[in-house]
């Protein structure tokens, strides 16, 4: 039985016929628009050199050239416009330098003084009779376990072959004394280095309580010393300044190498900023007795415009105590706060010789001092990248020279007398070498409205382009072009019967 053939539905046909016509037809309507669109770019816009690109104005070889010189031109805007980019991102801050900045605007930097040799004999002598000592232990012994308080300052340092820091250790928690206040004790100490204190002309009293003019035992990378003008235990300490300069002007102070046998082999002192902690970049002059030393204080203050303030922390390379929220923000506290957290992770506790706030840490005791020997290179190396440096900084340089008391029997101080020849007599004089100091001051290298103008002095050079020219270019190449797609789409029925 043969059954009739099936053939396809009409209006199924037309529909399938159709929906693939409309496939077909769309990228062509695209394509009409987008050429229509170019066009009337080309009759309207008023952008050099497009106008060679009309229709009916340049054909063959010399429409290739010419498009051929239009897309170089456009290719080099692009690649000064990237140059001029990194430019900006990278490498955003210059250094300007002037001379317009008064002393009186600038802290008077901090005078430390310090000894080479930690630990006094004849000062442990004496400051272990003061102590209450059990049978149990050998004076002696305690006596020598004293020398290990040079394993906090001593980057050579090797413990000796005896266990007497353990008997030391013992008497020191049994009277309740602090590896600090050991230290002091131990060591020599402002009565010893400062006899006759001068301010300019005027003479005070060194060691008196006194907000600004005066010496007071404080602790550096050196161990303990005696300071001027630097008190790190007072949290609402504010340095002075000073409203005189030169030879004539500053700090004079007429000191002692050593009073007592085995006491010093020479003074260093350490010229830094005055809400710093003395670490081993201060600048230091190495003073010795019957010498008279002065010391050329040159401050240098860094700042930072306003533009660069607005940049963030790693592209200005600096921070404010705004960005932490802290009251005062200080690299140096900063790099001293990270080391003392690499310290007590390692060690457990922090040294005496490092400022802390409170009793955050447990002090290092003299069982600790093998710990930190052993780490001790370790943690003068160790990185804290997030310790930017101040955007805004005094640093201090200094030139030293001196002249021998006893060979030319004359000073420049007015208060010079045979005092000064004793065996162990010195003289020094810290004063500012000039009424202003120079600003290095970070400003951006170009602003956003400098940016700007100079990416359209580029296109201008390069195409005639103008800020019009780019909103007139992107009205055609939206607008426009919608316009053109709905006229394309409008004329296909038409062109369909034709």
């Amino acid at each position: 039985m043969i059954e009739p053939a099936k053939w396809p539905t009409p209006g199924k046909r037309t529909s399938e016929t159709s929906g693939s016509r409309k496939k077909s037809k769309e990228p062509s309507l695209w394509k009409d628009a987008m050429l229509a669109t170019f066009w009337e770019y080309t009759e309207r816009t008023k952008l050099s050199g497009m106008w060679l690109m009309r229709r009916n104005r340049t054909h063959g070889l010399s429409r290739f050239i010419w498009s051929s010189v239009l897309v170089q031109l456009l290719l080099l805007s692009i690649f000064l416009t990237l140059l001029l980019w990194l430019k900006f991102y990278s490498y955003p801050i210059l250094n300007t330098i002037s001379n317009d900045l008064s002393i009186t605007n600038v802290a008077f930097p901090g005078v430390t003084i310090c000894s080479p040799k930690v630990v006094n004999s004849e000062r442990v002598e004496r400051y272990v009779k003061t102590l209450k000592i059990p049978k149990e232990y050998d004076i002696a012994e305690v006596i020598a376990g004293f020398d290990f308080l040079n394993a906090f300052t001593d980057q050579s340092f090797e413990p000796p072959a005896h266990e007497s820091y353990r008997a030391t250790d013992a008497v020191l928690r049994l009277n309740n004394v602090s590896t600090w206040e050991a230290a002091m004790a131990v060591s020599p100490g402002c009565y010893d280095y400062v006899k006759r204190c001068f301010w300019g002309h005027t003479e005070f009293q060194c060691n008196q309580s006194h907000e600004y003019l005066s010496f007071i035992p404080t602790t550096a990378y050196l161990g303990p010393c005696c300071s001027f003008n630097y008190n790190p235990r007072n949290a609402s300490f504010v340095p002075f300044s000073a409203n005189i300069f030169g030879m004539d002007g500053g700090l004079t102070f007429v000191g002692a190498e050593g009073s007592e046998r085995n006491l010093n082999t020479g003074l260093i002192v350490l010229v830094h900023h005055p809400m710093d902690y003395v670490t081993q970049s201060a600048s230091s002059v190495t003073i010795t007795a019957q010498s008279e030393s002065f010391v050329e204080v040159s401050p240098t203050v860094q700042s930072s415009s306003a533009e660069v303030l607005e940049l963030s922390e790693r592209k200005r390379d600096c921070l404010i105590s705004d960005d932490l929220q802290l009251r005062n923000y200080r690299q140096a506290a900063c790099l001293l706060a990270c080391q003392t957290e690499a310290i007590v992770e390692k060690c457990g506790c922090h040294p005496y010789l490092l400022p802390i706030e409170g009793n955050k840490f447990k002090e290092c005791n003299l069982n600790d001092t093998f710990c930190y020997s052993e780490n001790y290179d370790n943690f003068k190396s160790l990185r804290c990248d997030q310790c930017l440096p101040n955007c805004y900084d005094v640093t201090y340089s200094t030139l030293s020279y001196r002249t021998d008391l006893n060979q030319h029997q004359f000073s420049v101080n007015r208060y010079y007398s045979q005092e000064l020849l004793n065996s162990d007599s010195f003289v020094l004089r810290v004063y500012l070498a000039k009424q202003v100091v120079p600003v290095i001051r970070k400003v951006t290298v170009m602003s956003w409205i400098g940016l700007l103008s100079d990416l359209g002095g580029i296109f201008n050079l390069c195409l005639g382009l103008s800020m019009i020219s780019v909103v007139e270019f992107f009205y055609f190449c939206t607008y426009r072009l919608y316009i053109n797609y709905q006229l394309q789409k409008a004329q296909l029925p038409r062109k369909a019967w034709q």
